[in-house]
Protein backbone atom coordinates (compact mmCIF):
# COMPACT_ATOMS: atom_id res chain seq x y z
CA UNK A 1 0.00 0.00 0.00
CA UNK A 2 2.81 2.13 0.72
CA UNK A 3 4.61 1.42 -2.44
CA UNK A 4 1.30 2.01 -4.10
CA UNK A 5 1.18 6.03 -2.64
CA UNK A 6 4.49 6.70 -2.98
CA UNK A 7 3.79 5.64 -7.22
CA UNK A 8 0.84 7.72 -7.26
CA UNK A 9 2.62 10.87 -5.51
CA UNK A 10 5.99 10.53 -7.88
CA UNK A 11 3.33 10.51 -10.84
CA UNK A 12 1.55 13.44 -9.89
CA UNK A 13 3.87 15.25 -9.43
CA UNK A 14 5.77 14.59 -12.67
CA UNK A 15 2.26 15.75 -14.04
CA UNK A 16 2.95 19.11 -12.21
CA UNK A 17 6.02 19.66 -13.42
CA UNK A 18 5.23 19.19 -17.01
CA UNK A 19 2.24 20.79 -16.94
CA UNK A 20 4.26 23.98 -14.78
CA UNK A 21 6.98 23.83 -17.77
CA UNK A 22 4.54 23.95 -20.81
CA UNK A 23 2.47 27.11 -18.87
CA UNK A 24 5.93 28.54 -17.31
CA UNK A 25 7.08 28.55 -21.09
CA UNK A 26 3.74 29.35 -23.14
CA UNK A 27 4.66 27.11 -25.53
CA UNK A 28 4.51 23.60 -26.97
CA UNK A 29 7.75 22.50 -29.22
CA UNK A 30 6.60 21.57 -32.67
CA UNK A 31 7.62 18.30 -34.49
CA UNK A 32 9.60 20.62 -37.51
CA UNK A 33 10.63 24.17 -37.55
CA UNK A 34 7.81 26.32 -39.19
CA UNK A 35 9.21 27.94 -41.71
CA UNK A 36 7.69 30.70 -43.31
CA UNK A 37 5.94 31.30 -46.63
CA UNK A 38 8.17 33.97 -48.41
CA UNK A 39 10.63 36.89 -46.95
CA UNK A 40 7.63 39.16 -46.80
CA UNK A 41 5.75 36.96 -44.23
CA UNK A 42 8.78 36.37 -42.32
CA UNK A 43 9.48 40.22 -41.73
CA UNK A 44 6.02 40.91 -41.19
CA UNK A 45 6.36 38.06 -38.48
CA UNK A 46 9.75 39.27 -37.48
CA UNK A 47 8.28 42.69 -37.09
CA UNK A 48 5.15 42.37 -35.52
CA UNK A 49 6.52 39.85 -33.11
CA UNK A 50 10.13 41.64 -32.31
CA UNK A 51 11.97 38.59 -33.33
CA UNK A 52 15.31 38.08 -35.19
CA UNK A 53 14.83 36.50 -38.24
CA UNK A 54 17.12 33.28 -39.69
CA UNK A 55 17.35 33.40 -43.49
CA UNK A 56 18.79 29.95 -45.21
CA UNK A 57 19.92 30.53 -48.46
CA UNK A 58 20.23 26.68 -50.48
CA UNK A 59 20.28 25.12 -53.59
CA UNK A 60 19.37 21.89 -54.69
CA UNK A 61 22.79 20.77 -55.77
CA UNK A 62 24.47 21.90 -52.56
CA UNK A 63 25.33 18.65 -50.73
CA UNK A 64 26.36 20.52 -47.61
CA UNK A 65 22.71 22.45 -48.44
CA UNK A 66 21.02 18.84 -47.87
CA UNK A 67 22.78 18.01 -45.03
CA UNK A 68 21.91 20.77 -42.91
CA UNK A 69 18.44 20.24 -44.28
CA UNK A 70 18.24 16.57 -43.12
CA UNK A 71 20.69 16.98 -39.85
CA UNK A 72 20.85 20.69 -38.54
CA UNK A 73 17.30 21.95 -38.77
CA UNK A 74 15.54 18.24 -38.20
CA UNK A 75 17.23 18.49 -34.91
CA UNK A 76 14.76 19.05 -31.67
CA UNK A 77 17.48 21.34 -30.22
CA UNK A 78 17.00 23.20 -33.18
CA UNK A 79 13.60 22.78 -33.56
CA UNK A 80 12.80 24.00 -29.75
CA UNK A 81 15.51 26.86 -30.52
CA UNK A 82 13.68 28.09 -33.71
CA UNK A 83 10.49 28.81 -31.48
CA UNK A 84 11.96 32.39 -30.56
CA UNK A 85 12.69 33.39 -34.49
CA UNK A 86 11.55 33.58 -37.43
CA UNK A 87 12.81 31.13 -39.94
CA UNK A 88 12.98 31.36 -44.21
CA UNK A 89 14.37 29.22 -46.60
CA UNK A 90 15.10 30.23 -50.33
CA UNK A 91 17.07 28.41 -53.44
CA UNK A 92 19.53 30.90 -53.61
CA UNK A 93 19.15 30.36 -57.67
CA UNK A 94 15.41 31.22 -58.09
CA UNK A 95 15.18 33.62 -55.66
CA UNK A 96 18.30 36.06 -57.15
CA UNK A 97 16.99 39.50 -55.71
CA UNK A 98 17.18 38.21 -52.36
CA UNK A 99 21.00 36.42 -52.90
CA UNK A 100 21.78 39.88 -54.29
CA UNK A 101 20.96 41.58 -51.62
CA UNK A 102 22.46 39.73 -49.05
CA UNK A 103 25.44 39.13 -51.15
CA UNK A 104 25.51 35.62 -50.95
CA UNK A 105 28.89 33.70 -51.74
CA UNK A 106 28.46 30.26 -51.41
CA UNK A 107 26.02 27.57 -50.13
CA UNK A 108 24.51 27.21 -47.53
CA UNK A 109 24.41 30.67 -46.24
CA UNK A 110 22.63 30.76 -43.30
CA UNK A 111 21.73 34.76 -42.38
CA UNK A 112 21.06 36.47 -38.90
CA UNK A 113 18.27 39.57 -39.39
CA UNK A 114 17.00 41.74 -36.88
CA UNK A 115 13.10 42.56 -37.55
CA UNK A 116 14.42 45.58 -39.28
CA UNK A 117 16.44 43.59 -42.23
CA UNK A 118 19.60 43.97 -41.21
CA UNK A 119 22.25 41.56 -41.39
CA UNK A 120 24.29 40.92 -37.84
CA UNK A 121 26.33 38.34 -39.24
CA UNK A 122 26.07 34.77 -41.27
CA UNK A 123 27.32 31.35 -41.06
CA UNK A 124 28.09 28.20 -43.56
CA UNK A 125 26.65 24.70 -42.64
CA UNK A 126 27.17 23.66 -38.83
CA UNK A 127 25.88 20.41 -36.86
CA UNK A 128 23.26 21.76 -34.57
CA UNK A 129 25.25 22.62 -31.39
CA UNK A 130 27.41 24.98 -33.88
CA UNK A 131 24.33 25.85 -35.00
CA UNK A 132 23.11 27.46 -32.25
CA UNK A 133 26.25 28.52 -29.98
CA UNK A 134 26.83 30.53 -33.31
CA UNK A 135 23.85 32.47 -33.56
CA UNK A 136 23.80 33.02 -29.86
CA UNK A 137 27.24 33.98 -29.72
CA UNK A 138 26.36 36.36 -32.47
CA UNK A 139 23.74 38.09 -30.30
CA UNK A 140 26.18 38.85 -27.97
CA UNK A 141 28.79 40.26 -30.49
CA UNK A 142 31.31 37.51 -30.38
CA UNK A 143 32.47 36.28 -33.41
CA UNK A 144 30.98 38.42 -35.78
CA UNK A 145 32.62 40.31 -38.53
CA UNK A 146 33.04 44.05 -36.77
CA UNK A 147 34.37 41.17 -33.44
CA UNK A 148 37.26 40.14 -35.74
CA UNK A 149 37.75 43.24 -37.05
CA UNK A 150 38.63 44.93 -33.76
CA UNK A 151 40.60 41.78 -32.65
CA UNK A 152 42.77 41.52 -35.43
CA UNK A 153 43.04 45.45 -34.73
CA UNK A 154 44.57 44.72 -31.49
CA UNK A 155 46.43 41.47 -32.03
CA UNK A 156 48.18 42.41 -35.52
CA UNK A 157 50.79 39.36 -35.60
CA UNK A 158 47.29 37.12 -34.84
CA UNK A 159 47.46 34.54 -37.72
CA UNK A 160 44.54 32.84 -36.54
CA UNK A 161 42.07 36.10 -36.40
CA UNK A 162 43.48 37.12 -39.95
CA UNK A 163 42.77 33.91 -41.34
CA UNK A 164 39.02 34.44 -39.69
CA UNK A 165 38.76 37.69 -40.67
CA UNK A 166 39.52 36.92 -44.57
CA UNK A 167 36.70 33.83 -44.31
CA UNK A 168 34.75 36.95 -43.10
CA UNK A 169 35.05 39.27 -45.87
CA UNK A 170 34.81 36.11 -48.33
CA UNK A 171 31.43 35.27 -47.27
CA UNK A 172 30.49 39.20 -48.31
CA UNK A 173 31.85 38.94 -51.66
CA UNK A 174 34.17 41.63 -49.71
CA UNK A 175 37.23 40.73 -52.57
CA UNK A 176 39.46 43.43 -51.86
CA UNK A 177 39.51 42.76 -48.00
CA UNK A 178 39.36 39.41 -48.14
CA UNK A 179 42.81 39.10 -50.83
CA UNK A 180 44.43 41.65 -48.15
CA UNK A 181 43.81 39.18 -44.98
CA UNK A 182 44.91 36.46 -46.62
CA UNK A 183 48.14 38.16 -48.14
CA UNK A 184 48.26 38.84 -44.55
CA UNK A 185 48.33 35.35 -43.11
CA UNK A 186 51.03 34.21 -45.75
CA UNK A 187 53.39 37.29 -44.79
CA UNK A 188 52.74 36.96 -40.96
CA UNK A 189 53.41 32.72 -41.54
CA UNK A 190 55.90 32.08 -44.61
CA UNK A 191 56.17 28.60 -42.98
CA UNK A 192 53.05 27.46 -42.65
CA UNK A 193 53.52 26.64 -39.35
CA UNK A 194 50.02 27.58 -38.48
CA UNK A 195 48.86 25.82 -41.65
CA UNK A 196 46.65 28.69 -42.38
CA UNK A 197 49.52 29.91 -45.09
CA UNK A 198 49.18 27.37 -47.51
CA UNK A 199 45.07 27.56 -46.62
CA UNK A 200 45.02 30.95 -47.20
CA UNK A 201 46.95 30.77 -50.51
CA UNK A 202 43.89 28.06 -51.38
CA UNK A 203 41.10 30.50 -50.56
CA UNK A 204 42.87 33.11 -52.99
CA UNK A 205 42.61 30.72 -55.52
CA UNK A 206 39.23 30.53 -55.24
CA UNK A 207 38.40 33.97 -54.73
CA UNK A 208 40.02 34.58 -58.01
CA UNK A 209 37.79 32.07 -59.55
CA UNK A 210 34.57 33.19 -57.79
CA UNK A 211 31.75 33.80 -60.60
CA UNK A 212 31.99 37.64 -59.30
CA UNK A 213 35.71 37.82 -60.00
CA UNK A 214 36.73 35.48 -62.89
CA UNK A 215 40.49 36.50 -62.65
CA UNK A 216 41.44 32.57 -63.85
CA UNK A 217 44.91 33.46 -64.39
CA UNK A 218 45.59 34.42 -60.96
CA UNK A 219 43.15 31.23 -59.79
CA UNK A 220 46.07 29.32 -61.28
CA UNK A 221 48.77 31.25 -59.79
CA UNK A 222 47.62 30.97 -56.21
CA UNK A 223 47.01 27.15 -56.57
CA UNK A 224 50.07 26.58 -58.35
CA UNK A 225 51.48 28.56 -55.05
CA UNK A 226 50.02 26.21 -52.73
CA UNK A 227 51.97 23.25 -54.74
CA UNK A 228 55.08 24.63 -54.63
CA UNK A 229 55.67 26.57 -51.41
CA UNK A 230 53.71 23.71 -49.37
CA UNK A 231 53.99 20.80 -51.27
CA UNK A 232 53.62 18.69 -47.65
CA UNK A 233 50.08 21.08 -47.10
CA UNK A 234 47.00 18.81 -47.43
CA UNK A 235 45.56 20.96 -50.29
CA UNK A 236 48.40 20.45 -52.62
CA UNK A 237 46.21 17.69 -54.32
CA UNK A 238 42.85 19.86 -54.04
CA UNK A 239 45.24 23.06 -55.74
CA UNK A 240 46.13 20.67 -58.27
CA UNK A 241 43.22 19.70 -59.19
CA UNK A 242 41.68 22.70 -59.52
CA UNK A 243 44.29 24.43 -61.78
CA UNK A 244 42.87 22.32 -64.76
CA UNK A 245 39.24 23.34 -63.87
CA UNK A 246 40.53 26.96 -63.76
CA UNK A 247 41.63 26.50 -66.78
CA UNK A 248 38.38 24.99 -67.90
CA UNK A 249 36.84 28.40 -66.71
CA UNK A 250 39.02 30.31 -69.25
CA UNK A 251 37.74 28.32 -72.09
CA UNK A 252 41.05 26.39 -72.83
CA UNK A 253 39.51 23.23 -73.62
CA UNK A 254 43.11 21.79 -74.61
CA UNK A 255 44.96 22.53 -71.57
CA UNK A 256 42.57 21.59 -68.81
CA UNK A 257 42.07 18.01 -70.48
CA UNK A 258 45.96 17.71 -70.36
CA UNK A 259 45.86 18.27 -66.99
CA UNK A 260 42.91 16.19 -65.68
CA UNK A 261 44.68 13.25 -67.58
CA UNK A 262 47.73 13.89 -65.73
CA UNK A 263 46.12 14.31 -62.73
CA UNK A 264 44.49 11.04 -62.70
CA UNK A 265 47.68 9.46 -63.97
CA UNK A 266 49.73 10.99 -61.14
CA UNK A 267 47.29 10.00 -58.56
CA UNK A 268 46.20 6.44 -58.96
CA UNK A 269 44.74 6.35 -55.68
CA UNK A 270 42.87 8.97 -55.64
CA UNK A 271 39.71 9.02 -53.33
CA UNK A 272 36.69 7.24 -55.70
CA UNK A 273 34.60 10.38 -55.51
CA UNK A 274 37.31 12.69 -56.62
CA UNK A 275 38.07 10.28 -59.20
CA UNK A 276 34.47 10.28 -60.94
CA UNK A 277 34.39 14.26 -60.13
CA UNK A 278 37.48 14.07 -62.50
CA UNK A 279 36.55 11.96 -64.76
CA UNK A 280 32.74 13.59 -65.82
CA UNK A 281 34.82 16.57 -66.11
CA UNK A 282 36.71 15.24 -68.84
CA UNK A 283 33.94 13.15 -70.09
CA UNK A 284 32.24 16.94 -70.35
CA UNK A 285 34.69 18.36 -72.09
CA UNK A 286 35.23 15.92 -74.64
CA UNK A 287 31.75 15.25 -75.41
CA UNK A 288 31.17 12.49 -73.88
CA UNK A 289 28.30 13.77 -70.91
CA UNK A 290 27.60 17.63 -69.53
CA UNK A 291 28.83 18.89 -66.43
CA UNK A 292 27.66 21.38 -64.01
CA UNK A 293 29.86 24.27 -64.27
Amino acid sequence: MIRKKGALLFYLFFVILISFYFFACGKVVPKSINWAANFDEASKMAKSQNKNMIVDFYTDWCKWCKKMADSTFTDTSVIRFSMDYVFFRTNAEKDTALAEKYKVNGYPTVILVNSSGQEIDRLGYAPAPDFISGIRGFLKGEGTLSDYESKAKQNPDDVQLWFKLGEKYQERRAFNQAVDCFNKVVSLDPLDKTGKASESLYELGWLYLGRNVKQYDKAVEAFQRVIKEYPKSKLALDAEEYIPYSYEKMADTTKALSLYKKFLKDHPTLDPGEKDWVQKRIDGLEGKGTEKK
